[in-house]
């Protein structure tokens, strides 16, 4: 490799050390200017903080990430953390930028219905290796995030009701912390980290890998029903009198998008028909056939529907999520109610305003305690702009239907690492921020 460097991102001090260690790594080693650097530190968030690191490994393995911390922290650089760049980042200017995305170890054990996923594999990897069990993780609705970094920051499933929180079902995970350790995380080991980890996401070191519990859920009834934008309101208060008693085992969502090619408004649903025991709220008979439940909305007069039985290979056809990256920027607010007149609050400049209906599964209790704040929320809100827009939001933390706090993973874009305390309780964001100094006392990590 030829070191091209330019000193604003990449100090001197660092280069000459670089030139050494490069055959150390399994991965390769970029920096500023060189081939590939560009395609290292691209974001599916193109809108989102800035990256142009002083240096980037695309570390493939947990000695890959020890060494890129060591030098690091020899060169007094600071450390970001990348799989696919779908959310919130610090900017990374003039930072050691580590790479996952070659990390894709993943295995599924049938009998346990535990999933062992490394730091690079994404969510429609898990569920196709889940699938050829009968088995389904806890994914939330694009199958292109990375599955750890979404479970960091609590993850809200497609069947939240039924399964809870990603974070809820997380059985261990393996960190490497600023010091270089490897550290085993569990109930029973580092339990201050493993109660952190599950939702707070806190910048302590480099999550290598995790392992979840998976559920019994080969197949499911979902899809789109689609109405005209002009119905957003009408729609919205017929959905919000169908969701508010629905079982457990149905997650469903409404949202108003205005998209290039349409501007609809579109109830998402995700059902359960028959769930395992261990996911099961009523018994399966005395639970409405997926046609019963879905009728009072077909009823509306659908302009589209692709509600029906699915294998669980398909459940990124209920929300739709786009594939190609994009600039956006993402605000939530978690809500104890919903008006009907929500919709007519829209900014035009809003690409997409989501309501996702919570409770089920997501307001219960974890065994082990963790720091998600949301499980006395109804509601998640969230909304999308794309770059070039800066629209009002329908509600601000103050509004009285707010919980006042916002959801972190549904926060991208410049403005999203200053809005991460809002995520947390007072007491809670304390917490985390007090383990962040104690696990890493010089700030490495960003």
């Amino acid at each position: 490799m030829t070191v091209r460097t330019n000193p604003v991102w990449f100090p001197a001090r660092f280069r000459d050390r670089l030139a050494a260690v490069i055959s150390h790594f399994n991965g390769p080693v970029l920096v500023p200017d060189e081939p590939g650097y560009d395609d290292e530190t691209a974001r599916f968030n193109t809108i989102a903080a800035s990256a142009r690191p002083a240096v980037v490994v695309g570390v493939r393995d947990v000695s890959d990430v020890r060494k890129a911390i060591a030098h690091a922290r020899s060169a007094g650089l600071r450390v970001a953390v990348q799989a696919t760049g779908h959310g919130l980042s610090a900017p990374t200017d003039g930072a050691l930028l580590i790479n996952t995305r070659r990390m894709t170890g993943l295995s599924v054990d049938p009998a346990t219905r535990v999933a062992r996923v490394e730091a690079g594999v994404r969510w429609s990897q898990v569920v196709d290796a889940a699938a050829e069990h009968g088995l389904a993780p806890p994914n939330g609705s694009s199958p292109l995030v990375g599955a750890i970094g979404y479970t960091l920051g609590g993850g809200l499933p497609v069947l939240g009701r039924t399964l809870g929180w990603a974070a809820d079902r997380v059985r261990s995970l393996d960190l490497v912390t600023a010091d270089g350790t490897l550290r085993t995380v569990t109930p029973y080991e580092n339990q201050d980290l493993f109660w952190a980890l599950r939702g707070g996401r806190p910048s302590v070191g480099v999550v290598t890998a995790m392992e979840l519990d998976l559920a019994a859920i080969p197949r499911f009834h979902g899809g789109l029903l689609r109405f005209p934008a002009e119905r957003a309101s009408d729609v919205l208060a017929s959905w919000l009198a169908w969701s508010r008693d629905l079982p457990d085992t149905t997650s469903t969502s409404i949202a108003l998008l205005r998209l290039p090619d349409a501007h609809v408004t579109a109830i998402r649903i995700a059902h359960v028909a028959s769930p395992a025991p261990d996911n099961l709220i009523a018994h399966p008979s005395s639970l409405p056939t997926p046609d019963d439940l879905i009728a009072p909305l077909r009823a509306l007069g659908p302009i589209g529907d692709t509600v029906r039985d699915r294998p669980y290979t398909e459940i990124a056809a209920v929300h739709e999520d786009p594939t190609e990256p994009a600039a956006y920027r993402e605000l939530s607010l978690m809500l104890h109610t919903v008006g009907a007149d929500l919709f007519d609050h829209a900014d035009p400049d809003h690409a997409m305003v989501e309501i996702r209906r919570l409770g089920g599964a997501l307001a219960a209790p974890p065994d082990v305690p963790n720091a998600i704040d949301h499980r006395a929320a109804a509601y998640s809100l969230s909304t999308i702009a794309m770059a070039g827009t800066n629209p009002k939001p329908p509600l601000d933390l103050a509004d009285p239907s707010s919980t006042g706090l916002r959801f972190r993973n549904f926060l991208a874009g410049p403005e999203a690492p200053a809005q991460a305390a809002e995520a947390y309780t007072p007491a809670t964001w304390h917490r985390l921020t007090t383990l962040k100094t104690t696990h890493d006392p010089h700030n490495l990590f960003l």
